[in-house]
C-alpha cells in the first residue's frame, strides 16, 4: 500500500496522541512490512483493564479493544471493540502511558507471532467475519472475529472475538488460563511491574525478540540455531538467561561429547530449547509432561523421571491437577517454560498423549516400533509403512518421527468429538491394530515387551495410548550418547537408507529450518470413532 495512503489510515491514531508526552510511537519509524503477517496482543491496564488485538494488514495494524482478554474456549465469546488502525512499530510498543494522555496506563506485550487470514481478509472484513489462524507464543490455531449486527440492521465497531474448535481450544477453562499467564513475552514483566517503572531484567544478546524482527519459526530458528549448533565455549559467566530464565552452572556438561569431541553445556541445552521451542510447544503445550533429569551430566548419578513439581519448581513451568487427585503434574504451556526445564537439566520431555488442556480425552494415537537386538534399521522402516498403510485404512493420517533411539513413532492426530473419545477406545484401537499387524507377519512383530519374544522382531507398543501414558515429545534430546534428538520426518525420509542418528541437539535446529515435516499436522486430525468402525 502506498506511504501516503498508510499516513491518512494513521491520522486518527496521531490525533488522539500528543508524542511529546506520550512514549508510544508515532508510526515514522519505517518499520518494513514482513513477509508474513505479525500479530500482537496487548495487555492494558487503561481506566479499564482490557486487551488489544492488533493484526497487519497493508502496512498498519487493525486493531481491536477486548474487554476481557481472548478466551482459549470456543463457547465463549469475546466483546471486541474495532479502535484506529496503529502504526507498524507498535507491536514493540511496552511502557507506561501518562496521566492525562490517550489510554493511560501500563502496556504489557501479551503474545505476539504472525496471523494467516483463510481467504482474502479484505473481502471477510467487508462482510464482517474474519477466519484467521494465528501462531504466536500463546495463543494459536484457528480464530475468527465476527461483526455484530444492530437492530437496523447496521454494523458498527463491536466484533465478537471467538476460539475455533481444534487442537488449540480448551473448553471450560478459557479464563483460568488467561489468570495463569500475566508476564510479557517480551521483557517477562508483569503489566505492575511495568506501571510501577521497573526496567526488564538483563537478557543475553537476541533473547529479547522485537516483533518486526522476529520473521518467526525459520529466521528465528535460524538465529538462535547458530548458537545451539555451535561447541560448548569456556569461560562463561557463573550465569546467563535464556528468554529471561537465569542459567546457573551454564558451562556444567551434560553430555559430554556431542559427537564431534566438544561438550554440550546446560546453557547448550537451553539455547537449542529456545531455538526450536516455537516448533517443539505446538505438541508438549497443554499435556502433563514427564521431565528426564541429569543434575550431574547423562552419564553421571543421580539420573531420574520426575512427573510431578516439587518445593522451589520454576514459576514458568506450569503445575496442573489432574483427575484421581495427587500432587499436581509439570506442563508446559509457555517458551520460557522449555528454558526454565533446562536449569533443572531436564533433558528428556514426555508428554501426555491427551489433547491439549484436556487430560481425559486422548488427543493422538501413538505406536512405538521398538526392534529387538541385532535388527537393521530397514525392518523398522517397513514396520512404520505397514503402520502407515493401516491407520491411512481406517481413515486417520499418520506421520512419523525419530525416537532418538533405534526405533520410530507413528503418530495419527485425533479430533474432539466432545465426550465420544475415551482412553479405552484409544488403546483399544491401537492393540487391534497392533494385533492384526502381528497375526499377518508373527516372524516380525510381537506385542510382548518380554526382551526373549522380542529377539529378531519388532515389539509394537500401543500402551501409549492411555491415560497418564507418555512419548517423548518431538525435537526432545536423549539422554543418550551424543544427544540425539527425537525429529519429525516426511513419509519420502522413510526409507531403508534413514539414519536415525542423524539428528542431534546439535543439528536439529538447523535442520528443521528447511523441513516441512508435520506442517499441516493440526489441519490432520480425524475422528477416532470412525477410525474404530474401519479398522480391519
Amino acid at each position: 500500500m502506498k506511504q501516503a495512503v498508510i499516513e491518512t489510515r494513521l491520522d486518527s491514531y496521531r490525533a488522539k496522541r500528543d508524542f511529546s508526552r506520550t512514549p508510544e510511537p508515532a508510526g515514522q519509524g519505517a518499520v518494513r512490512p514482513a513477509k508474513r503477517l505479525r500479530f500482537v496482543v496487548q495487555k492494558h491496564a487503561a481506566r479499564r483493564l482490557h486487551y488489544d488485538l492488533r493484526l497487519e494488514l497493508d502496512g498498519v495494524l487493525l486493531s481491536w479493544a477486548v474487554a476481557k482478554g481472548p478466551s482459549f474456549d470456543p463457547a465463549e465469546r469475546r466483546l471486541a471493540v474495532r479502535t484506529e488502525d496503529h502504526p507498524l512499530d507498535y507491536g514493540d510498543f511496552e511502557g507506561k502511558i501518562p496521566e492525562g494522555q490517550y489510554g493511560a496506563g501500563a502496556v504489557m506485550i501479551w503474545d505476539r507471532g504472525y496471523w494467516r487470514p483463510e481467504g482474502d481478509p479484505r473481502i471477510m472484513l467487508e462482510h464482517g467475519k474474519l477466519r484467521f489462524t494465528l501462531d504466536g507464543v500463546r495463543l494459536k490455531g484457528g480464530w475468527a472475529l465476527v461483526q455484530m449486527t444492530r437492530r437496523s440492521g447496521a454494523r458498527g465497531r463491536d466484533w465478537l472475538l471467538i476460539k475455533r474448535r481444534d487442537a488449540w481450544a480448551a473448553p471450560g477453562e478459557g479464563a483460568a488460563l488467561l489468570q495463569t499467564l500475566t508476564t510479557s513475552v517480551a521483557s517477562g514483566r508483569t503489566v505492575e511491574e511495568i506501571a510501577a517503572g521497573q526496567r526488564p531484567a538483563p537478557r543475553r544478546d537476541g533473547v529479547t525478540r522485537s516483533c518486526r524482527n522476529a520473521e518467526r519459526m525459520a529466521d528465528e530458528i535460524k538465529r538462535t540455531a547458530s548458537a545451539a549448533a555451535g561447541a560448548g565455549s569456556s569461560g562463561r559467566a557463573a550465569q546467563a538467561q535464556v528468554l529471561g530464565v537465569a542459567i546457573t552452572h551454564p558451562d556444567r556438561a551434560l553430555w559430554p561429547d556431542d559427537g564431534r569431541g566438544q561438550p554440550i553445556s546446560k546453557l547448550d541445552l537451553a539455547r537449542y530449547l529456545e531455538a526450536v521451542g516455537p516448533w517443539m510447544l505446538r505438541h508438549v503445550q497443554g499435556r502433563p509432561c514427564a521431565l528426564v533429569r541429569v543434575p550431574n551430566g547423562v552419564l553421571a548419578p543421580p539420573r531420574f523421571l520426575q512427573r510431578h513439581p516439587g518445593r522451589g519448581a520454576p514459576a514458568q513451568i506450569t503445575r496442573v491437577a489432574v483427575t484421581g487427585g495427587g500432587p499436581p503434574c509439570f506442563q508446559l504451556d509457555r517458551l520460557d517454560a522449555l528454558a526454565a526445564a533446562a536449569q533443572l537439566a531436564a533433558v528428556e520431555f514426555h508428554p501426555w498423549n491427551c489433547r491439549p488442556f484436556q487430560p481425559e480425552v486422548p488427543g493422538r494415537v501413538v505406536i512405538d516400533l521398538d526392534p529387538g537386538d541385532g535388527l537393521p534399521f530397514e525392518s523398522v522402516v517397513k514396520a512404520a509403512l505397514a503402520v502407515k498403510d493401516r491407520l491411512e485404512g481406517a481413515g486417520l493420517v499418520p506421520y512419523c518421527k525419530t525416537t532418538g533411539g533405534q526405533g520410530l513413532h507413528v503418530v495419527a492426530p485425533l479430533a474432539d468429538e466432545k465426550g465420544k473419545t475415551t482412553w479405552a477406545m484409544a488403546k483399544s484401537f491401537a492393540r487391534r491394530l497392533c494385533q492384526a499387524l502381528a497375526a499377518d507377519a508373527p516372524q516380525a512383530y510381537v506385542l510382548s515387551a518380554s526382551l526373549d519374544q522380542r529377539q529378531g522382531r519388532i515389539f509394537l507398543d500401543y500402551l501409549r495410548n492411555d491415560w497418564a501414558a507418555t512419548a517423548v515429545a518431538p525435537l526432545s534430546p536423549r539422554a543418550r550418547p551424543f544427544a540425539p534428538v527425537s525429529f519429525p520426518l516426511a513419509w519420502n525420509q522413510v526409507r531403508a537408507d534413514l539414519e536415525p542418528q542423524a539428528w542431534t541437539l546439535r543439528t536439529a535446529a538447523t535442520a528443521l529450518v528447511s523441513t516441512a515435516a508435520w506442517a499441516d499436522y493440526l489441519d490432520a486430525e480425524r475422528p477416532l470413532s470412525d477410525a474404530l468402525h474401519r479398522l480391519t
